[in-house]
C-alpha cells in the first residue's frame, strides 16, 4: 500500500514538473499571435469618423508603413494596461498606430485617451460594424498591416512595444 502512494507521489510529483516545464517556456497567452481569416491576405477597408470630430480616417491613408490597428474601449481594463505600451509604440515610430473604438460611448474614449496621452489616430465604431468585419469579438484586439496592406499577426488580449517591435523585426526578415 505504502509503495503504491509512492509511485503515485511520484507521478504527480513528475506531472507538475512537467506542466512547470512548459509554462516556463511559453510565452504569455496575452502575448501570443492567434490565427485569423484575415491573415496573409489584404486588410478590410477600415474608415470611419475621428474621434477627435475632425473629419474622417482611414487604413488606406497610413498605406506603405507598418500599422498596428488596435480595437479598444475605454470600459476594457484590458486595454487600460496597454495603453501605455501604445503609446510608447505610436512615438517611437516602428509602426503608425491606428485606433478603432470599440463599443463605447465618444466622450469616454476621448476621455481615456487623453488619460495617456495618445495623439495617434482613432476611429469611432459605436455600433461594431467595423470591429464584427475584422473579426473582433472582445477587446483588446490588434493586428499588425504590413506596407503592403497586408494582414500579418492578430494579437489577442494587452500587447507591449516589445512584442510588436519583435513581430514587425520578423516581418521585415521575411520580405514585408
Amino acid at each position: 500500500m505504502i509503495r503504491r502512494w509512492w509511485i503515485a507521489g511520484g507521478l504527480l510529483i513528475a506531472s507538475v514538473a512537467a506542466f512547470s516545464a512548459i509554462g516556463a517556456t511559453s510565452r504569455p497567452a496575452a502575448e501570443q499571435t492567434i490565427p485569423s481569416p484575415l491573415l496573409y491576405r489584404q486588410a478590410p477597408a477600415l474608415s470611419g469618423p475621428s474621434l477627435s470630430g475632425t473629419g474622417s480616417v482611414s487604413l488606406a491613408s497610413l498605406r506603405g508603413r507598418f500599422v498596428l490597428v488596435n480595437y479598444f474601449a475605454s470600459w476594457c481594463s484590458s486595454c487600460a494596461a496597454e495603453m501605455p505600451q501604445l503609446v510608447k509604440l505610436a512615438r517611437s515610430g516602428t509602426v503608425a498606430v491606428l485606433g478603432v473604438d470599440y463599443d463605447d460611448q465618444a466622450a469616454s474614449a476621448r476621455s481615456f485617451l487623453a488619460r495617456y496621452g495618445a495623439a495617434y489616430p482613432v476611429i469611432e465604431d459605436p455600433s461594431g460594424q467595423q470591429s464584427v468585419r475584422w473579426g473582433v469579438s472582445a477587446p483588446p484586439e490588434s493586428f499588425l498591416i504590413a506596407p503592403n496592406g497586408v494582414v500579418i499577426a492578430k494579437i489577442v488580449g494587452a500587447t507591449s512595444l516589445s512584442v510588436v517591435s519583435d513581430l514587425v523585426q520578423l516581418a521585415r526578415s521575411r520580405g514585408y
